[in-house]
């Protein structure tokens, strides 16, 4: 089995990467190697990707990560969000996930 992953740049130019997945010995075998396979596919995207990311970040003008300040908003939508909709964060693991009720828009 063979995955594939299809990068296209803004320049129209498309990249491939194939990873080869091969089944493991025992139950449940193929879909390790798959998952190996999946895992080894990711870290190849993210090495053809990392010096566009690093360019990217350079003509920006920035330089550094800018993912904190997004990452406390994300945190504070979905703290709201929850709030909303009644979710208790704090179940444990053990409990049954909280009953989704339907609610229809106007």
């Amino acid at each position: 089995m063979e995955l594939v992953a299809e990068l296209k740049g803004r320049d129209g130019r498309t990249q491939s990467v194939r990873v080869l997945c091969s089944p493991e010995e025992g139950e449940g075998g193929q879909l390790r190697g798959v998952r190996r396979g999946l895992l080894e596919l990711q870290e190849r995207v993210v090495e053809l990707l990392a010096p566009l990311v690093q360019e990217e970040r350079e003509a920006a003008g920035g330089g550094g990560p800018r993912g904190d300040v997004e990452d406390e908003d994300e945190e504070e939508d979905e703290d709201e969000d929850e709030e909303e909709n009644n979710i208790d964060t704090k179940a444990s693991a053990g409990d049954p996930p909280p009953k989704r009720t339907k609610v229809e828009q106007p």
